[in-house]
């Protein structure tokens, strides 16, 4: 099995963690979103979207994203902050997990569990019980894998952007510090 080392991300990666995002938007949604969707992404924008991300966790003092790295290279990232969603908030799951992603060349070998092992155990260390994350009703290995690591299905939403519908189902943890022992 490879050998992942994960970091605490800060702002001087937004171009690196950017670069993955879309890579892994492409290799992934590829066949389940249209075509003009994903063309239109670009590491540029993402990058301002993360330097954004990376401001608003400085704001409000909780939230950090990770960096998973393969030999000194970036191939995926993590993040988490308080819970967004009111309805999921209501639920009891006061965490969320905001962002998952492993470039699929990386995928299989332990990388994703280590991501979530590293989210769970922040959000525990700063006093959360239960966190959810949203995944594209149509990416079946993202929500075998959540399924696989427990998470049980506790919302569902739908949002329209740039002509495209998108249908997220939440998976939640009500005691995320199962993930921590992943």
């Amino acid at each position: 099995m490879a050998q992942f080392d994960v970091r605490v991300a800060s702002i001087e990666d937004a171009e690196r963690i950017a670069e993955i995002h879309v890579a892994c938007w492409y290799e992934t949604y590829r066949s389940l979103l249209p075509d003009h969707f994903l063309d239109q992404m670009t590491v540029a924008d993402r990058a301002d979207m993360w330097r954004g991300v990376f401001a608003a966790f400085d704001a409000r003092a909780f939230g950090q994203c990770a960096v998973l790295e393969l030999d000194g290279e970036a191939v995926g990232f993590a993040g988490y902050c308080a819970q967004r969603d009111e309805a999921l908030k209501a639920q009891g799951f006061g965490g969320e997990i905001t962002a998952v992603y492993v470039r699929r060349a990386n995928q299989g070998q332990g990388a994703g569990r280590l991501l979530m092992r590293w989210c769970a155990e922040s959000l525990v260390a700063a006093g959360v019980q239960g966190a959810a994350l949203w995944a594209l009703r149509e990416n079946a290995p993202a929500r075998g894998f959540y399924e696989r690591l427990g998470g049980e299905i506790c919302g569902e939403a739908e949002e329209t952007r740039d002509g495209a519908v998108l249908t997220s189902v939440a998976y939640g943890w009500a005691d995320v510090s199962v993930l921590a022992i992943q």
